[in-house]
């Protein structure tokens, strides 16, 4: 009777330790204010710069992860949206949002696309010189199994202007372009705005040409020029701001490069 009990409990805990591992979609949510740094940027800004970031976990091409180098990266951005982010492991401590984000002395805001272990897994993230006022974070429509996206959509109050930042990170598999469509409508419901993010698209989409068409401005192509490759996946798409200048950081500190562009209202 004890073996058996023992086998019953040994086997509870394996069941509970599986089901603890299966990554499940975090749900909406939404909040006023985010995680703060000393001290806030206040001026009476007329331009600002807005970044891009797939960090591949602060991992660079040479096998190495280094958080600081990713903060050195960022650190000119006033705004920067950073995909691949990862939370505080098991047994606590900072997750990566917060250590990037107090290295460059800016706020922070993670935004988690799953859980997994009992605790937020990864995500998305923002790191912002200016406070913001509201934020929501949604899921997106899942087809791919437990690949789970979401957007989160920022209002800023800058230079007496609201500033609407959206950033987010599609899949690559199956629904993606139903995941780009709901980025894209969302996007366009707001003004001025910055949607930021890796849409694992390029301009050859279709969805993405009918807004570039429409009046939204593909911030990095225009900095570039020829330049800019045309298999590029990470975007700074614009609304109602202008494009003073802008540039692109490709030295190895993660599998993506670094985008920025500097805005004006």
């Amino acid at each position: 009777m004890t073996t058996l009990l023992i086998a019953l409990v040994l086997a509870l805990v394996v069941a509970l330790l599986w089901a603890s591992g299966v990554p499940r979609a975090k749900p909406a949510a939404r909040g006023t204010g985010i995680n703060p740094p000393v001290s806030w940027r206040v001026d009476d800004v007329d331009s600002l710069v807005v970044a891009s970031y797939n960090i591949h976990g602060g991992k660079g091409l040479d096998g190495r992860r280094d958080l600081g180098r990713t903060a050195r990266v960022i650190a000119g951005a006033d705004i920067a949206a950073l995909q691949e982010v990862r939370a505080a492991g098991v047994f606590g401590g900072s997750g990566q949002a917060e250590v990037i984000a107090r290295a460059c002395d800016k706020g922070w805001l993670f935004a988690p696309t799953q859980t997994r272990w009992l605790r937020d897994f990864r995500g998305n993230a923002l790191i912002s010189a200016f406070p913001v006022h509201e934020w929501q974070r949604e899921p997106l429509v899942n087809v791919a199994g437990h690949r789970y996206r979401n957007l989160t959509i920022a209002r800023m109050r800058i230079a007496r202007r609201d500033l609407w930042v959206l950033f987010t990170h599609l899949h690559t598999r199956a629904g993606r372009d139903l995941q780009l469509r709901t980025v894209l409508e969302c996007f366009g419901r707001y003004e001025p705005a910055v949607l930021l993010g890796d849409l694992n698209t390029t301009r050859a989409d279709p969805q993405l040409a009918a807004v570039l068409q429409q009046g939204a401005v593909d911030a990095v192509r225009q900095v570039l020029g020829d330049q800019d490759r045309d298999d590029r996946v990470d975007w700074i798409i614009t609304k109602g701001v202008e494009i003073d200048a802008g540039g692109m950081h490709n030295e190895g500190v993660s599998d993506h490069p670094y985008f920025w562009a500097t805005i004006r209202f």
